[in-house]
């Protein structure tokens, strides 16, 4: 499966970090509407799952929906990066507006799954708040730039807790996506022990 995850928090961090150190000369006002709706019912806690006859078809909607936001969120993502080498903040204002409206898309997306499973559904509110929790992070960081400010240090520590627990949640998240991906994958066929053939006197 591919490793990418939905918001690549560690790259952009890294990526507005150094981008700090060097802020653009003119900045466009702040950002607007840049946080995303909060998920219902979120689980903060690790969530194990047994897959089975009864909710693998659960499994593979999640799974199908996870791989689709992938590629809906890279391009936001990739948009926001060029424009953070470019020191260009109105880029960076509509790359943090526009990944914001496609994680909301996100979102809903998530809500019209008909999941009946339910520790499938908490798989999926976990997703979702790590989703949430990610947009609002970068968002927090490149509003920075984005206002043309440099954080202070004490900015930078809470930047800091914030992705680590970002960090956190999307490698417990991956690690559980992959094992669902074992889990479903087609088995190979065993071939058949052959009968010996009963020998004539």
């Amino acid at each position: 499966m591919n490793k990418v995850t939905k918001i690549s928090a560690i790259s952009l961090f890294a990526l507005f970090l150094t981008a700090c150190d060097k802020p653009a000369e003119k900045a466009p006002a702040p950002a607007q509407n840049t946080q995303t709706a909060q998920p219902q019912n979120a689980q903060p806690n690790q969530v194990t799952l047994n897959v089975n006859e009864q909710n693998i078809d659960d499994v593979k909607k999640f799974l199908n929906w996870d791989a689709q936001q992938i590629e809906i969120l890279n391009a936001p993502q990739d948009e926001l990066r060029i424009a953070t080498e470019n020191k260009d903040t109105a880029k960076i204002q509509a790359a943090l507006q526009q990944l914001t409206e496609k994680a909301n898309q996100v979102l809903a997306d998530a809500d019209k799954l008909d999941i009946k499973d339910p520790t499938v559904n908490l798989l999926k509110d976990k997703a979702k708040e790590n989703l949430v929790l990610s947009i609002n992070f970068v968002n927090e960081s490149f509003g920075y730039m984005v206002q043309g400010k440099q954080p202070s240090e004490e900015d930078k520590q809470k930047l800091n807790a914030t992705y680590q627990r970002v960090a956190a949640s999307s490698q417990e998240l991956q690690q559980i996506r992959e094992k669902l991906h074992q889990i479903i994958a087609p088995k190979p066929a065993q071939e058949q022990p052959k009968q010996e053939q009963p020998t004539t006197k």
